[in-house]
This record gives C-alpha cells, sequence and structure tokens, in this order.
C-alpha cells in the first residue's frame, strides 16, 4: 500500500462533528496533538517499567499509525496528498542533514573572464588606534608581485572590544567554500563585467548587503554560542533565515548543510587569526579549502 492509497482509505473513516466550523477542521488538529501525546506516554511508560512493558513495539506502532490517520486526515482537508507531504519534507530534510561535500559546490564564475584565482593569500594586519586596534586586509598578488589593500581598514565598530574587525575572514570562507562572494568581487575588481545581467542581478549592491547582512547576523549567533568555539553545528532556524536572504541570487544552490560546514569551518581560522592578532590566509576555492599560514 502506497501513501495516496492509504489517505483514500482513510478518508472514508473521517466523522463529520456538530460544530457549524466545519472548514477550519479543529478536531483534526487537536485529534493530532493528542495521538502525538500518546505516543510520549507510552515511551514514558517503557522508561517507567523497561523490559516488563513487553508490548512497548506494538503500542507504539498503534501509536504511530493514529498520528499518521490525524496527519492524512488533515491534508486531505485541504486538498493535497500525503505523497505530496512525504516529498516536500524529504526535501527539506535532505537540504538541512545530507551530507553533501563542499567540493560539490560548483563554480559560479566558471564561465565568466573574471573569475576568483584558484589559490590567493590574504594577509591581515593588525594596526593600533585611537580606541582600539584597527585590520587592514592586504591581497598578495603572486602573478604581479604586488601587494594590493582590500577596502578600507576596518574596526570593531563597538564601544567594546569585539574581534569583528576580522570578520572579513568570513567573506574569504564564502570564496574558499561557496565559490560566492559579491563583497570580494568588488574589492577584487572581479564584478563580472562581461555579461550585464550577471553584473546587475549577482554582484552590485543588492546582493553585496545580503552578504553583510548574512555575516553579521552568523555573528551574533556566534556570540551567544561561545563563538562557535565548542560546536559543529548551526540552528536550523538561522539557516533558514541565511537562505531566505540569498533566495533570489546564484548562491540560493548551496544547501542548508554545506551553508553549516563553510560557517564552522571559517570560525576555526577566525579563531586562528585572533588569537595570532592577525596572518596570511591561503583561499582555495578551486578545491574548496581556507587556511592559516600565520604571520
Amino acid at each position: 500500500m502506497d501513501l495516496n492509497e492509504y489517505q483514500e482509505k482513510a478518508k472514508s473513516t473521517v466523522q463529520k462533528y456538530n460544530s457549524p466550523d466545519q472548514e477550519n477542521f479543529f478536531l483534526g488538529y487537536l485529534g493530532l496533538a493528542g495521538e502525538a501525546g500518546s505516543v510520549l506516554t507510552t515511551v514514558k511508560k517503557l522508561i517507567r517499567d523497561g523490559d516488563g512493558f513487553g508490548s512497548f513495539k506494538e503500542k507504539l506502532k498503534e501509536e504511530l499509525g493514529d498520528v499518521l490517520w490525524y496527519v492524512s486526515a488533515i491534508s486531505s482537508h485541504y486538498g493535497f496528498t500525503l505523497e505530496e507531504v512525504a516529498k516536500f519534507n524529504l526535501t527539506k530534510v535532505l537540504d538541512r542533514y545530507e551530507e553533501i561535500a563542499l567540493a560539490q559546490i560548483p563554480r559560479f564564475d566558471i564561465n565568466y573572464a573574471e573569475q576568483f584565482p584558484d589559490n590567493f593569500i590574504v594577509n591581515f594586519i593588525e594596526e593600533p588606534g585611537e580606541h582600539f586596534p584597527s585590520v587592514k586586509m592586504v591581497w598578495e598578488e603572486s602573478n604581479s608581485g604586488q601587494n594590493t589593500d582590500l577596502g578600507s581598514p576596518l574596526t570593531d565598530n563597538s564601544k567594546i572590544k569585539n574581534d569583528y574587525r576580522y570578520h572579513d575572514v568570513f567573506h574569504l570562507g564564502y570564496v574558499a567554500y561557496l565559490g560566492w562572494s559579491p563583497v570580494l568581487r568588488d574589492l577584487m575588481k572581479l564584478k563580472r563585467k562581461s555579461d550585464a545581467i550577471t553584473l546587475d542581478t549577482e554582484d552590485r549592491g543588492r546582493p553585496q548587503v545580503a552578504e553583510e547582512a548574512v555575516t553579521l547576523i552568523i555573528y551574533n549567533y556566534a556570540k551567544s554560542n561561545k563563538m562557535l568555539k565548542e560546536s559543529d553545528k548551526i540552528d536550523t532556524e538561522l539557516l533558514n533565515f541565511i537562505k531566505q536572504l540569498v533566495m533570489d541570487l546564484e548562491v540560493a544552490t548551496v544547501s542548508s548543510f554545506q551553508w553549516e560546514q563553510t560557517i564552522i569551518q571559517s570560525y576555526k581560522v577566525f579563531h586562528q587569526i585572533v588569537e595570532n592578532n592577525g596572518g596570511r590566509v591561503l583561499v582555495s576555492p578551486g578545491n574548496k579549502q581556507l587556511t592559516y599560514l600565520g604571520k
């Protein structure tokens, strides 16, 4: 029996109720909540009785079936199939939890003349300031042998020292792991001017604002979570919000799992830079790596 066949048979057992408000189907929602509670009650009995609850699996199967019936009834009421519900759910959980290697993210600039170098080095140089230190980011161009300042020196932009002056390393992480950063394309003069549509939709102001917003909300989240020093997971709600911010951009194809890995790996390098008050970072979009090289 497939899901849709089950749903058709279950639909024939849905009962009418006396309330005039049939449209909102409140009993379906209340029934679902009640049966979910019954599942928890079954688990409670297992914890209490241990092996003495010999019928645990049979009872659990029964209660899960009741949950499924109410899910089916609610779905039928609103005109969508259990198969649609299942497919939508599977897409969501695979996006969040399927372990897709960062190396599988395609290079977004592969078909353009303006490409990020496969490997390049950026040096974070900390300098004393009037109140707090500032940091400048210098691109060590291997081809020309020149050093190029990327943007202006940054401070923490805060009344309290918080190391945000080093946040550009996260933009480097987006380049290394995702092959994406409108901010770095601007600073490195790599906007894709060879294609007017791509230039306008991917490399100008709005995508840059989205990238800075992503970076800031992750940083604020990290401040409440020990700066991600002891974590290899990011809250799903935050990852969903990030995907909302970039939903119209080329990077929208990146999964939540890949975003999570990008954030965690970038923060590892961030901590190395902070601990050493700067240093050189190897950015490798060619092989999806971000490596701290020391001073």
